[in-house]
């Protein structure tokens, strides 16, 4: 009797328990992947995202609001400014967050002006 027992045991953890545990294991190692995955796109925007408000506060300071006390902020000066706000966004990007933006919106540069642009507006209001 207890053979049989031992049997039936031996049966149903080699033909339920094992696939199953396998299967938890791999919906765990997605579950786990796509958290790791979801964190580093988080991490690369909020550095982006950083570079571009830095970027822009410091042209605003450096350069615009003395132009604007002086009241020579013209249209060529915006260009110059924007510019300047692009050049200073580069140069704090690492190459991994560049690479990430080409990869996941297209045109890096397209990206740029488009995030200075909105940040200058909500930094206005």
């Amino acid at each position: 009797m207890n053979d049989i027992l031992l049997n039936i045991i031996s049966v149903v953890v080699t033909a339920i328990l094992i696939p199953l545990i396998t299967m938890l294991g791999s919906k765990l190692i997605s579950w786990i992947n796509s958290k790791i995955q979801n964190e580093k796109v988080a991490s690369l925007l909020t550095q982006a995202t950083e570079a571009v408000v830095n970027a822009v506060r410091s042209v605003f300071q450096v350069y615009v609001e003395q132009l604007k006390t002086d009241k020579t902020f013209d249209e060529q000066k915006q260009k110059t400014a924007l510019l300047k706000a692009k050049d200073l966004v580069l140069s704090q990007m690492s190459n991994e967050v560049k690479t990430f933006i080409q990869s996941n919106y297209g045109d890096l540069q397209l990206w740029l002006t488009t995030s200075i642009e909105a940040t200058i507006n909500k930094l206005k209001n």
